[in-house]
């Protein structure tokens, strides 16, 4: 027989401030949990959707990102016309060669590393999530640039008609795109060979990028292009090569799982407070419950459901708290001088709601366990005698 559960919404009722101050600091954990979840959701969304599911990136040998890449222009020459490479309408291969640099801009009171990539007309068919949504593509050979949309107003001449101080020259923004909240929408994009003779760099590449036929080897053509002497680059698929970027957010999700377990440490603590003297003001009702019939697991789990409620009620409101953040954008350094400033939004998605209030749960079992324990082993004769 269980313990009705109005005698549970009685008792919380009565004893209002002692647990509005716990559903307060679990909402408070909850919320700044959904945060910090939501902060690595968007960031590896920005890395993740940076990829194509049939599209290829190829690095120098030994390079283990874009910004430690070279590529000379034989190398491209040699393999831009492989089987496996998809060739548009009047038969050109889908093949971009693109130079990523980085260039300091003042954030403020600090300097941040803002990605300029060199492209081809070609690349937009390539990157098809790329879509511009403000201005004009920039025109070849001019000192023109279009910009991700979580750049603009940034910083100096991040805005459409702007004039864009980058390297030895000034470019004017004539465009700004959007790229499915990738990584790109923190870069900037101008003309390749514009691009090499600003950085002197002429004949060379950071990386190639191409777009595979439907039905492709793409295990052959990797081991091609590793062993072919005219070629020797190595090549993996765009989705591998994002996973292995992504690190950084599977680290700052441990971080924030690490944290969120020292807060989550104090709200069981607040949680159990709670429901020890919930315990203690109830004796004599345990003793009448115990002697009406109510077996000892029964009032535990209803003690153990009472304060999973309370738990429960603040992770609604610890997610409500939280969500305001969605959508915010913010700007990420990785720390090295190397590493590009990349700009995200924050992502509250549903299937982080579930998991701030499974989190709040969890807390709230664990604050009414011991406290649970007792009120099940309270005596009926003492409980009964101390009325």
């Amino acid at each position: 027989m269980t313990v009705p559960l109005k005698y549970n919404r009685r008792s919380l009722l009565i004893r209002r401030v002692s647990n509005s101050l716990t559903v307060g600091a679990i909402a408070i954990v909850v919320g700044l949990f959904v945060a910090a979840m939501a902060i690595v959701d968007g960031l590896d969304s920005a890395i993740k959707d940076t990829s194509a599911p049939d599209n290829m990136i190829l690095l120098g040998r030994g390079a283990d990102s874009e910004a430690n890449s070279f590529i000379t222009l034989d190398q491209l020459d040699a393999l831009k016309f492989l089987p496996a490479i998809k060739r548009d309408g009047e038969g050109h291969p889908l093949v971009s060669p693109e130079l990523a640099e980085q260039v300091f801009m003042p954030a403020g009171d600090t300097l941040d590393n803002l990605p300029i990539r060199g492209v081809l007309p070609v690349s937009i068919q390539i990157h098809e999530q790329v879509r511009l949504i403000a201005g004009r593509m920039f025109a070849p050979g001019l000192n023109e640039v279009i910009i991700g949309k979580l750049l603009l107003n940034q910083y100096p001449g991040c805005s459409l008609g702007a004039d864009l101080k980058v390297g030895r020259r000034t470019w004017r923004v004539v465009g700004v795109f959007e790229a499915g909240g990738s990584s790109f929408e923190s870069e900037v994009w101008a003309d390749l060979h514009s691009l090499q003779e600003d950085t002197r760099r002429a004949s060379s590449f950071s990386s190639i990028r191409l777009k595979l036929v439907p039905g492709a080897d793409v295990h052959s053509l990797i081991q091609r292009c590793a062993d072919d002497p005219r070629i020797n680059l190595q090549a993996e698929t765009e989705s591998e090569y994002y996973k292995e970027q992504s690190e950084i957010a599977a680290n700052l999700r441990v971080l924030g799982l690490f944290v969120a377990g020292i807060m989550a440490c104090a709200a069981i603590v607040a949680a159990m407070n709670t429901m020890y003297a919930a315990v203690s003001a109830r004796t004599t009702d345990i003793g009448t419950l115990r002697a009406l019939g109510f077996s000892p697991l029964a009032i535990m789990t209803s003690f153990l459901a009472e304060s999973s409620a309370l738990a429960f009620a603040a992770g609604i409101i610890g997610v409500l708290l939280a969500l305001p953040v969605n959508g915010l954008s913010t700007k990420f350094n990785g720390g090295a001088v190397s590493a590009p400033t990349l700009a995200f939004s924050f992502h509250v998605t549903p299937a982080i709601a579930l998991q701030g209030l499974a989190f709040a749960i969890v807390i709230g079992a664990l604050g009414g366990w011991l406290p649970a324990r007792q009120a099940m082993r309270v005596s009926v004769v003492n409980a009964l005698r101390r009325n």
